[in-house]
């Protein structure tokens, strides 16, 4: 459950309701924050590993690649 938490924190989740361990999925609309993913084959099927997590203010320092704002949310 700490890692819950960490991740919420680290996204802008309200930290009232983290203190109350209550989660409002009305306060979970607009977080954000940078995943780092991967993707493996196991066993023929195709999996997306999430590496790890970070605040949005860390996006420079996470991605060498990155040339100013991070990129818009894309759904495939």
């Amino acid at each position: 459950m700490w890692e819950l938490t960490w991740f919420l924190r680290d996204f802008g989740y309200d930290i009232e309701l983290l203190g109350k361990d209550e989660i409002d999925d009305q306060a979970l609309v607009g977080l954000q924050g940078v995943l780092k993913v991967s993707h493996a084959i196991v066993h023929g099927i195709s999996v997306l590993n999430l590496d790890g997590f970070a605040p949005l203010s860390r996006w420079q320092e996470l991605s060498p690649t990155a040339s100013g704002d991070p990129p818009e949310s894309e759904v495939a």
